[in-house]
């Protein structure tokens, strides 16, 4: 049955410390080898030491508990990804206040996403500052501070150049103490705030640390993305360089990874085509990469292959990996898997301290290869969503099981196939079926650059399978066209009944999740046809 355990964690992390802190940890790891450089930022160039981050953010928290901030507060910080930032978090977390991620395209809804929680405080870059402003203004209690970073304000300088002593927070209980909130996407409706236990933390940058590290590391997706915490702490535990971008272009990125030489690359799956129909990536020279990552929604298998034969050269398999901002990691490939053992469209196993179970919707364990729903234990768990009682009591069973939302199945080996979300799965006449099973075969068609899939409702077969494309310019493939190549390939239930509609682009969140309600209302409505 589809229940599976991954090893136990303390054989197999040896360096987890269940019962120490992640702020001590970190201090801890930033003293060692205190003179080697731990970031550089691909804009400015320019970089810095382990000791100057343990420096600067331990001036943060002095300067922070200068004003006020102090164990219990939540501070807001509205910023894009560079070196002030990181030290900004960690200052924050020093403190053993909350360090609240905003995500960026919601700054103007902060007041929504806070849940009447008081704030105590507020950092923003200055092109955010009206947007944060504005949302600010409708809090229930204003904040004792809203500073701009890239400014020479002075209480911001006074608050980063605090020259008095500081003793870090000391944290009671691992599992309980949130020094961190990120939050959910947003696809579904106003994002939810995902509270990220210490001990949470200090596992999503753990399981890096062994001798396969990387010397170094570039991370191309926001701050308030999980990926760029998780690869933070990992890079600070395992003295890794981290490479730090915020660009959405392709050259640049490119560029950069060739200029510095980068070896291992974390990007997110929402940009995967920018980088596979751009036309001059054969003129980089991304040799010196080892290692590829990609996440933030399923990975096509077609995709996958284009990326790793157009970006990549061949000369590396893309790694896989499945995680949430709930549950940290989750399943993980298993490097060395011998040429004839096609485990395409994995994720992988289950990693050290997880365990698995995926439910049918009575509740009860389907067979390997059957799809149904991921539920997930593990010690990374979030310990609830910010101020959503009423959500957090239905995402735990019995047993300390997280639902989250996701679906997928298992093989007989153990591997994990992930299939998107469980409101995303289209059902005819009660087959259900995920819609990457479509985009897979969409996507492989020479004429289409993008493509999502949704089930429209149906009075009498439920859903019928809709497609939404976006064509590659100078091509002008028809709706026929498409509909007859996926249903010449797929069974009954999963032919195109809701049609092909055409669109520019496909709308995204800033992280590259395709948000499907919003294609759901276009094929409930025929907006588009």
């Amino acid at each position: 049955m589809s229940h599976f355990k991954g090893p136990d964690i303390n054989k197999a992390l040896p360096h987890f410390r269940p019962n120490t802190s992640v702020l001590q940890m970190l201090e801890d790891s930033l003293r060692k080898n205190g003179n080697t450089l731990a970031l550089i930022d691909r804009e400015t160039e320019k970089g810095i030491t382990r000791a100057d981050i343990l420096q600067q953010s331990t001036s943060v928290a002095s300067g922070l508990t200068n004003v006020g901030v102090t164990a219990g507060d939540y501070v807001i910080l509205c910023c894009d990804k560079n070196i002030l930032s990181y030290t900004l978090l960690l200052g924050t977390m020093f403190t053993g206040a909350t360090a609240v991620l905003a995500p960026i395209p919601h700054a103007d809804t902060l007041d929504e996403l806070t849940c009447g929680f008081k704030i105590k405080g507020v950092f923003c870059d200055s092109k955010y500052l009206s947007s944060v402003k504005k949302s600010v203004n409708n809090f229930k209690y204003q904040p004792y501070f809203l500073l701009t970073t890239n400014t020479q304000d002075s209480t911001f300088m006074s608050i980063i150049n605090c020259k008095k002593e500081f003793r870090i927070y000391e944290v009671k209980d691992v599992k309980t103490h949130v020094p961190l909130i990120l939050f959910s996407s947003g696809t579904t409706g106003v994002p939810k705030g995902i509270q990220i236990s210490d001990i949470g933390l200090q596992l999503s940058g753990s399981y890096f640390s062994d001798n396969k590290r990387p010397k170094s590391l570039l991370v191309a997706t926001p701050l308030f993305w999980f990926s760029a915490i998780a690869t933070f702490i990992s890079s600070i535990f395992t003295h890794c360089l981290l490479y730090l971008s915020d660009s959405k272009d392709v050259k640049e990125n490119l560029e950069f990874i060739e200029k510095m030489k980068v070896e291992t690359w974390f990007t997110g799956t929402g940009t995967m085509p920018s980088y596979i129909n751009e036309p001059s990536v054969n003129l980089y020279d991304l040799t010196s990469l080892k290692k590829v990552f990609a996440g933030g929604e399923v990975v096509l298998d077609s995709v996958s292959k284009k990326f790793e034969t157009k970006v990549l050269g061949g000369r590396i398999k893309l790694g896989t990996a499945y995680g949430s901002t709930e549950c940290g990691l989750i399943t993980a490939d298993i490097q060395g898997v011998p040429e004839s053992d096609d485990r395409s469209g994995s994720c992988g196993k289950v990693v050290p301290g997880v365990e698995i179970k995926i439910l049918d919707d009575e509740g009860h364990l389907v067979s390997p290869g059957t799809i149904g729903e991921i539920w997930i234990k593990t010690l990374a768990v979030t310990p609830g969503y910010w101020g959503r009682p009423d959500l957090n009591s239905s995402m735990f069973d019995n047993d300390g099981f997280f639902r989250n939302g996701d679906a997928g199945y298992f093989d007989p080996e153990g591997n994990l196939y992930l299939r998107g979300r469980v409101c995303d799965l289209i059902n005819f006449r009660g087959h259900k079926f995920s819609p990457t099973e479509l985009e897979d075969i969409i996507i492989s068609h020479p004429s289409v650059m993008d493509v999502a899939v949704v089930g429209k409702p149906h009075s009498c077969d439920i859903h019928h399978a809709t497609a939404f494309v976006v064509r590659k310019p100078g091509y002008n493939v028809s709706e026929n066209e498409i509909m007859d190549f996926v249903n010449g390939k797929v069974n009954e239930p999963q032919k195109l009944r809701g049609g092909v509609r055409f669109l520019d682009t496909l709308p995204r969140t800033i992280i590259g999740k395709v948000v499907r309600q919003k294609l759901r209302e276009y094929a409930s409505n025929d907006l588009l046809h």
